[in-house]
């Protein structure tokens, strides 16, 4: 979409919850919120226009760099609001596909409006395993200009389920925070860290995986701990796995912990691990990868296009425990190999999902649309 330099162009971004919940989405909602008042910002444009559905207005930080709205319980209010504002804005970015009915209905309002909907992952794979696709969402999403999708796996997926054509999407990354850390080759642990939600619909992360393959590692007298950061309904089996399998000394469940004792957590591992079968993205690697941490990821999810296996990780079908366990024990047993593997990761962040690349990201998505 080419404009004139300095012609005002209003934008409005939509989001269920970005401060709230605690989560890789809430996370890529403050992204876009800080990233598009920059480019607002340096490109002289009037400052964006930023509604949330479900946080609570106390929940704003003082400092973020926009002017947010937050609604609460008020969802109705939400969408007459937006309908309002979206009535005097060229661009509707849309955070969820749960907010495609409020976003046709502004494009109905406004026909000249662009419509821009952030795609995540299993929101739009049409698996009943974790959210079926709406039968009326196919037919809106066709008046999207464009669908931001964190990969290529999941912009294929939606693609498949919704029927709609492969020019309407474009690749947009995650992005994590500055590396800010020296390189340490000494980790003087043998601990294999993983960090997910335990929810009931987090089985495709493959923890019990995990556990499966530390029963080989014990049985070949490999000394190591897993510890599982997270928290949810999944623990209890987790734990019930562990006692069952009689490795629950070597299977450490930390729950929900702070992001000081995350960091902790990270600096004393030697690698990552998290088989999944459900990434629509993977930014945990990103994360594993700031603290120098090799990785291993599933082969059946975007986290295999984020890895390139055998250089900053490898990649692993979560259902062939000798595998998981045989690229674990290299990792334990090559400080050398998994330090160098964890810094080609970090390489990886530093030139591809950092805030800036995010944020040069948006800029091209946003001059690209018809």
């Amino acid at each position: 979409m080419n404009r004139c330099k300095g012609e005002d162009i209003g934008i409005l971004f939509l989001a269920l919850d970005t401060y709230g919940p605690v989560g890789g989405i809430q996370r890529f909602n403050r992204r876009v919120v800080t990233a598009l008042a920059a480019i607002s910002a340096d490109r002289g444009w009037e400052p964006p226009v930023i509604h949330i559905m479900r946080d609570d207005q106390a929940l704003i930080p003082q400092t973020t760099p926009a002017a947010i709205t937050a609604f609460g319980p008020r969802r109705f209010r939400f969408i007459l609001r937006s309908i309002a504002a979206a009535r005097r804005c060229r661009i509707l970015f849309l955070g969820h596909i749960n907010l495609l009915p409020v976003g046709l209905v502004c494009k109905l309002l406004a026909p000249g409006i662009r419509l821009v909907l952030f795609v995540h992952g299993d929101e739009v794979w049409n698996d009943p395993a974790y959210r079926r696709m709406r039968f009326y969402e196919p037919a809106m999403a066709r008046a999207l200009s464009r669908i931001a999708a964190v990969s290529a796996f999941t912009a294929k997926r939606m693609q498949h389920a919704f029927g709609l054509p492969g020019e309407r999407f474009r690749i947009f990354p995650n992005a994590v925070d500055e590396i800010g850390r020296q390189p340490n080759p000494q980790r003087d642990r043998r601990i294999i860290l993983t960090v997910a939600r335990l929810g009931l619909h987090d089985r495709g992360k493959n923890i019990d995986a995990l556990i499966e393959a530390m029963v080989l590692l014990k049985r070949r007298n490999v000394e190591c701990t897993l510890q599982v950061a997270g928290e949810g309904p999944l623990k209890g089996e987790l734990a019930s796995l562990a006692r069952e399998r009689a490795v629950e000394d070597r299977v450490e469940l930390l729950g929900r912990i702070s992001d000081a004792e995350l960091a902790e957590a990270y600096a004393t591992a030697c690698l990552f691990a998290m088989p999944s079968s459900k990434e629509g993205f993977g930014i945990v690697f990103l994360e594993a990868w700031r603290h120098g941490l090799p990785v291993i990821c599933g082969t059946a999810d975007a986290a295999a296009e984020i890895v390139t296996d055998g250089i900053d990780g490898f990649a692993v079908d979560p259902r062939d425990i000798e595998a998981l366990s045989a690229k674990m024990t290299l990792l334990l047993d090559d400080p050398n190999r998994a330090f160098a593997m964890g810094e080609a990761g970090a390489e990886k962040v530093r030139t591809r999902y950092l805030l800036r690349h995010f944020r040069e990201n948006l800029e091209e998505l946003i001059g690209g649309l018809p």
